[in-house]
């Protein structure tokens, strides 16, 4: 008898933990996206050599990188000949901002600010977002997936030791880096 009960919470546990599956992957894997110009970041990032906060102006003053202002692309693609993608920035010249829609998505409980990264931690952005600058088009997906493991283990490398530190900060370009799970998970 004491095994016919065994039976049935085994096959509710197995549904339940499909089930939790599924919500994550529901809630972490995002859809493919389509942007609504086919911005090639080879022919500004690679070609023309723009690092990516001539357009990503916020990552080097704030939390977020932000999406470029329609105004910043039309003070190159203003007027003259252009490609039908550099038309449809045109269109949006009258103080429309174009919808970009978001690829990269942290956790809401996840705080990672840019600027600490990019200006004082000197961190390359093709670091966690990929070789972007080879891109003919905007990507549909990430181009790279981070997990947790992947963040302690950059902050791990940049205070020079090969395992976790005993304490919760090291000092790297004179500002604490912390593997304090509290740092960035709020």
């Amino acid at each position: 008898m004491r095994w016919h009960g065994v039976g049935w919470r085994a096959g509710a546990g197995v549904v339940a933990l499909g089930l939790i599956a599924w919500a994550a992957f529901e809630i972490w894997a995002a859809p493919p996206v389509t942007q609504p110009i086919q911005f090639p970041h080879k022919t500004h990032a690679g070609d023309l050599s723009l690092p990516c906060t001539t357009c990503h102006e916020r990552a080097e003053k704030d939390a977020v990188a932000g999406r470029p202002p329609t105004a910043l692309c039309l003070s190159c693609h203003a007027g003259g000949d252009a490609t039908p993608e550099i038309k449809k920035v045109q269109a949006f010249e009258g103080g429309g901002e174009i919808p970009w829609k978001r690829v990269w998505r942290l956790p809401p409980h996840v705080y990672f600010p840019h600027r600490t990264h990019v200006v004082a931690a000197k961190v390359t952005c093709q670091t966690c977002h990929g070789p972007m600058e080879t891109l003919d088009r905007p990507p549909a997906r990430p181009l790279k997936t981070l997990a947790m493991d992947d963040c302690i283990a950059c902050h791990e490398k940049r205070t020079g030791r090969a395992e976790r530190p005993a304490g919760p900060v090291a000092v790297v370009a004179a500002r604490a880096l912390s593997t304090d799970c509290n740092a960035c998970h709020r």
